[in-house]
């Protein structure tokens, strides 16, 4: 047994252990547990195989102080281990795991925490150098929440326009193609995207792990049976559960199906989502974030009690947004909005201007988004950020990141929308009562202006900082008192705080 006596607050601490004995198939003969426990405190959790003669159990202990540990297995090398460990604070930049905060999301320090994603769904699996320019995409644009497949993905676009085709260097199961044995998972696979959640993790970034997908040329979402899918469940959260930045989406798509003859169609049984979704509840020791994203001609998953966030897809981030967090009391995020890039087909083809509108009505009706690009370069219909990631080219991606510092200089997580400021169309506020105003203009409105402050005939002062959102600048910033011009002109964001004492 080999493991570290000390580990940071919210980091992973690891048991390695090794068997001699061989197994015909140690993902179904051999289980391992281990209990922690802490001043009174006990937490259990699943070991997982990985490959070999290893074996490993995770924890991510959640308070500083001494931990002990205990190991449970029919395994009798392993049955009965015991150890102490010792766990520190959290280092610089280390806020712990995100939690829901009412309708927002806070970092377990309490750190509020502005989910502003992207979308790169099988980045994990390419070349190492792709992987780089990868990370270095998501961190020079300010994408903290990453949407990405743990199963590989193809898809081929309307007329053949995108071509999303290449094979993992590895599959997850045992087997060929379209004739996996999916009750022998391969750990040199899920070691690879293991490492890819480490790197986000490094960076401060999210990993949204989304669990399923239909896009599949390999016979791996429709072949897997139901025992199959808890078996993989269960693995990935041994595996994933104790690293702070993990979240978990059921299905991208979750409810795009087919017919028995094999037509397109649109249902929401096409695996036992809500069996998936409380086993997910009930097995993670730490409570990560869970959603499930919908096709946009489908329907958005209902509410329950395991869901902590809704995740839509649809081109309207303002009234359907305002619409779900009053249906769900939740936190919503519009994970794809449609993407930007010059793609035939409407999903694809969004431009900068729609992209980065989009983006903002979304947290002017006090929730969240992703982003996602996919331009073909130079004819290459196969290298598209959206799956494969790379290098993002767009024209959006600076001017979100510009959008996000802004929101996060407010106490966005305290502000409203501001009906006597919002037009739906040209302009859109959010307020803390008379202290604190954002607002955001699309188109000039001339001879309009916004109003501000009291109804008791005071005039205070307020701080004002008025940017230019699409050339990423801050214009100005000086003294106003209520009563003041504000013109509304294209592109504009005005922050407001009112000077008191």
């Amino acid at each position: 047994m080999d493991y570290s006596p000390i580990v940071e607050r919210w980091c992973a601490f690891e048991v390695a252990l090794q068997s001699v004995e061989a197994f015909a198939n140690p993902f179904l003969e051999v289980w391992l547990e281990a209990t922690f426990q802490k001043e009174g405190k006990r937490k259990k959790v699943s070991g997982f195989y990985d490959g070999g003669s290893s074996w490993k159990v995770r924890f991510m202990p959640e308070e500083e102080g001494i931990y002990s540990f205990r190991l449970s297995s029919n395994l009798e090398a392993f049955n009965g281990l015991t150890g102490t460990f010792a766990c520190t604070g959290a280092q610089e930049g280390n806020h712990g795991p995100v939690r829901v905060n009412g309708m927002h999301f806070n970092y377990a320090d309490g750190t509020p925490f502005f989910a502003m994603g992207t979308t790169a769904y099988a980045w994990t699996y390419r070349p190492e150098a792709v992987r780089r320019q990868t990370l270095e995409s998501f961190s020079r644009h300010g994408f903290n929440k990453i949407r990405m497949l743990v199963f590989p993905k193809y898809y081929r676009g309307g007329d053949n326009d995108v071509n999303v085709s290449y094979d993992p260097p590895v599959f997850p199961f045992a087997g060929a193609s379209n004739a996996f044995d999916f009750q022998t998972l391969l750990p040199a696979y899920f070691q690879n995207f293991e490492e890819r959640v480490k790197d986000l993790m490094k960076l401060g970034i999210e990993a949204d792990v989304i669990l399923f997908h239909p896009y599949d040329r390999w016979g791996i979402d429709r072949g897997m049976r139901q025992e199959d899918d808890v078996r993989y469940v269960k693995y990935l959260i041994s595996r994933l559960a104790a690293y702070r930045n993990v979240w978990w989406s059921l299905a991208n798509e979750y409810d795009i199906d087919e017919t028995e003859d094999g037509k397109f169609c649109v249902g929401t049984d096409r695996k036992q989502w809500d069996l998936l979704g409380a086993y997910i509840y009930a097995n993670d020791p730490y409570r990560h974030p869970i959603s499930n994203h919908n096709f946009p001609l489908g329907y958005i998953y209902p509410d329950r009690h395991w869901l902590t966030h809704v995740s839509y897809q649809h081109p309207d981030t303002y009234t359907l947004m305002i619409e779900l967090k009053n249906a769900y009391r939740k936190p919503v995020i519009n994970d794809e909005y449609q993407y930007e890039g010059n793609i035939r087909d409407e999903w694809g083809n969004s431009d900068a201007q729609t992209t980065v509108l989009r983006h903002w009505l979304s947290a002017l009706a006090g929730g969240y988004a992703s982003h996602g690009e996919v331009f073909k370069t130079e004819g290459n219909d196969q290298d598209l950020f959206w799956s494969y990631g790379g290098i993002l080219v767009g024209d959006s991606g600076s001017r979100l990141k510009f959008m996000k510092q802004i929101i996060e200089s407010c106490p966005f997580q305290e502000m409203k929308r501001d009906p006597k400021n919002t037009d739906g169309h040209h302009y859109f506020a959010l307020h803390k009562g008379i202290d604190e105003y954002l607002f955001f203009c699309r188109y000039d409105l001339p001879g309009k202006s916004f109003w501000f402050g009291p109804y008791d005939g005071s005039e205070p002062e307020y701080e004002a900082e008025i940017y230019d959102v699409w050339n990423c600048v801050a214009k100005e910033k000086k003294i106003v008192r209520k009563g003041s011009l504000l013109p509304i002109s294209a592109w504009t964001a005005i922050r407001l705080k009112r000077i008191i004492g």
